[in-house]
């Protein structure tokens, strides 16, 4: 369990990490690296919604702003792998909840 833990912690570095890079370029990535992005923000927002937290609450709880917070539910910011561990850790829940894949 904590190998896979530790691939998808690695395959969320790099894919926020790429996209980081294709943002300064002026693009964006596409595909199923996108998709991704877009999955893990909603999956983030259910689970929250679901525990009754607001964003303000999560906010606390991981030391992000709010609107950061909604950002990475909205797919639109790109958080740090360490940033999504916390997001988790206050959620109660595992990385692979976010990404099922690798």
């Amino acid at each position: 369990m904590k190998e896979e833990q530790e691939q998808i912690l690695k395959y969320i570095g790099e894919l926020y990490a790429k996209r980081r890079v294709e943002k300064k370029a002026g693009k964006d990535i596409t595909g199923p690296e996108k998709d991704d992005i877009i999955t893990a923000g909603k999956r983030i927002r259910k689970v929250r919604e679901k525990k009754g937290m607001s964003v303000d609450q999560l906010a606390v709880l991981t030391g992000l702003t709010p609107t950061y917070i909604s950002g990475i539910e909205l797919g639109e910011s790109d958080p740090y792998m360490t940033e999504i561990y916390e997001i988790t850790k206050a959620l109660g829940i595992e990385l692979s909840d976010l990404f099922d894949k690798k």
